[in-house]
């Protein structure tokens, strides 16, 4: 059964109440200065700079990043349902959408911290953030204090696109270090995104770590350089949503780059296989293309396996796959 990723009701309704008495023309201007600053490579030090800025940001990007963010986190759940994290961290956490998530999935979480250096993002954070939140605080991702406290759950949501390589690294290295059980990190579903991911992915494997997910193993990623994992998630848009971003349509897909790193190894293992791309459907088969544990393969699943091909039929892009069922 599939699982919500709209934002919460609360959390919905805390945003459209900021708007009240807003005039929505400005906010329209921002939202595509806003944007035309993200395409030409801004930073949200830089792009974002007063409050309406990350009013507008929130409206604009929060439902798309809280519905990746929480689809990450389901399939955490599916790997691991055991896990019950009580701490968490959100390393560059923007407006506290992806702890609003973990909040959402994981009911245990009783510390629940973030770390932001843009005061206008920590603001609306610091608004938005549930009474499980301990602290929102103001941090330098290159100079975390070395006092600060681990997390059974670290989340790294779209931050390592916007740093140069050798931060990013750091940037990751730090998360591994205060990473007592899962580092989940999210990056745009663009090539450059997955560069950072496939980045990371390296830098936590030769520190010890375990990749679960999207990866069904540890080895040097098979994708060649011209192509990139990644996936998607389809959010129904909100009428201010619409009309702040001047958008016609109801719903948007969000692409995005994920993983998931175990940095404390134990019984959870991979799947066998993920699926990699949209299965094609065809008369009497479905095809599917595939990440193994040997690697890229495609799969071809006949009408005549009645049950093999119904259960794939429905399959998407980012699900398991189990080669040998």
């Amino acid at each position: 059964m599939a699982r919500s990723t709209a934002l919460p009701s609360a959390v919905a309704a805390a945003l459209s109440a900021k708007l009240e008495g807003v005039a929505r023309v400005p906010l329209q201007q921002a939202a595509a200065r806003m944007s035309a600053n993200y395409r030409s490579g801004g930073h949200s030090d830089t792009v974002i700079r007063s409050a309406d800025d990350a009013l507008v940001y929130a409206l604009v990007r929060m439902p798309a990043t809280y519905a990746a963010v929480m689809s990450v986190l389901n399939r955490l759940a599916d790997i691991d349902p055991t896990f019950e994290p009580v701490s968490s961290l959100d390393l560059g956490a923007g407006p506290g959408t992806a702890s609003l998530a973990a909040l959402e999935r994981y009911a245990t979480l009783s510390d629940v911290r973030l770390l932001e250096p843009n005061p206008e993002l920590r603001a609306i954070a610091g608004e938005l953030a549930s009474k499980a939140v301990h602290a929102v605080t103001d941090a330098d991702l290159r100079r975390i204090p070395a006092a600060t406290a681990p997390a059974d759950l670290v989340l790294l949501s779209y931050v390592l696109t916007e740093h140069d390589t050798a931060i990013a690294s750091e940037i990751v290295d730090t998360a591994g270090r205060l990473t007592t059980k899962y580092l989940v990190i999210l990056e745009p579903g663009t090539p450059h995104g997955f560069a950072r991911i496939r980045l990371a992915r390296e830098r936590l494997v030769r520190s010890g770590a375990q990749i679960i997910a999207p990866c069904p193993h540890d080895r040097a990623c098979p994708l060649p350089d011209d192509d990139w994992c990644h996936f998607s998630v389809r959010l129904a848009r909100s009428k201010d949503h619409r009309l702040i971003k001047g958008a016609d349509a109801p719903f948007e897909d969000e692409p995005f780059s994920y993983l998931v790193a175990d940095l404390k190894p134990g019984l959870v293992r991979p799947a066998p296989a993920r699926i990699l791309r949209p299965p094609i459907v065809a008369k009497g088969d479905v095809t599917l293309s595939l990440c193994t544990s040997e690697g890229l393969a495609t799969q071809v699943i006949p009408r005549r396996n009645k049950a093999g091909y119904k259960a794939v039929k429905a399959s998407e892009a980012g699900d398991t796959f189990d080669p040998e069922a």
